[in-house]
């Protein structure tokens, strides 16, 4: 894969992971694009999460250290995070296998990507009516994370934000803004990694004639990550979730024209 591609999508891959603007579907459309295969995309595009999977273990490590002082029982707020999470896991899980098929051939029609933009660009307007929320972590119940599970399972589809939609999730059962931000990027972390364990022994395989192109990819993505959690988090305190909506209605634009012209 030309350079200029292998640090585009990783740049992209590193923004839209994050920010609540479907980092799927910006795959999609620019993998499109690109004229890369359908096999090399699976490949790549699972790199670049696994970047942004390791920006977002060091982020929140403070938080992965209360879960293991919660496990350890020292920390038994910690403990009962870390179950929630296990918990919004299962309806998560539950949702991507039975979608697999349907999600797959999803990844190659930038049209419905676009189309699906619109959807998560309606939710973020949504979000900034929503009462500023006062509820913790420690205030959280298995409906909650039941709930934020759900909204993340739906977002499998290319075009719906994974971030977008557990974060409206979470601020509509009246989280506090900084706490809705740590749950939906906590919640994240089982179904993300344990994608990338399955399947990223094949990207970095010494018989992976893209190897070299796989860890710049993977590096860019996982700089621009840390930066891109920096810029969600104050936008989440701000409450002004709905600023995404133009740059989700603008690239799904753009989708659903890639889509047309191919």
């Amino acid at each position: 894969m030309p350079l200029f591609w292998v640090i585009l999508l990783a740049v992209v891959q590193g923004l839209t992971e994050f920010l609540p603007v479907s980092s799927s579907a910006h795959l999609a459309i620019l993998g499109a694009l690109s004229g890369i295969s359908e096999e090399e995309a699976f490949v790549f595009f699972l790199v670049l999460h696994g970047g942004t999977l390791l920006a977002t273990l060091l982020f929140f490590g403070r938080d992965l250290l209360s879960f293991a002082k919660g496990l350890a029982g020292r920390d038994p707020a910690g403990l009962k995070a870390l179950l929630l999470v296990i918990l919004s896991s299962i309806p998560t899980g539950l949702i991507g296998l039975s979608l697999k098929a349907p999600v797959e051939r999803a990844f190659s029609s930038p049209a419905l990507a676009g189309l699906l933009l619109f959807v998560t660009a309606g939710l973020l307007l949504w979000s900034d009516r929503f009462p500023k929320g006062t509820r913790s972590l420690a205030d959280l119940s298995w409906k909650d994370a039941l709930w934020v599970g759900t909204a993340q399972g739906l977002a499998v589809f290319p075009g719906i934000s994974r971030s977008g939609a557990t974060l409206v999730a979470a601020l509509g059962r009246g989280l506090a803004p900084v706490e809705a931000f740590r749950f939906s990027f906590l919640c994240s972390l089982p179904a993300v990694g344990g994608a990338f364990l399955l399947e990223g022994r094949k990207a970095f395989d010494a018989a992976n004639p893209h190897l070299v192109d796989d860890g710049l990819g993977f590096a860019v993505a996982f700089l621009t990550g840390l930066a891109a959690l920096a810029l969600l988090r104050g936008t989440v305190e701000r409450g002004r979730l709905g600023r995404f909506a133009l740059w989700c209605a603008a690239a799904g634009t753009a989708g659903i024209v890639v889509g047309l012209a191919r």
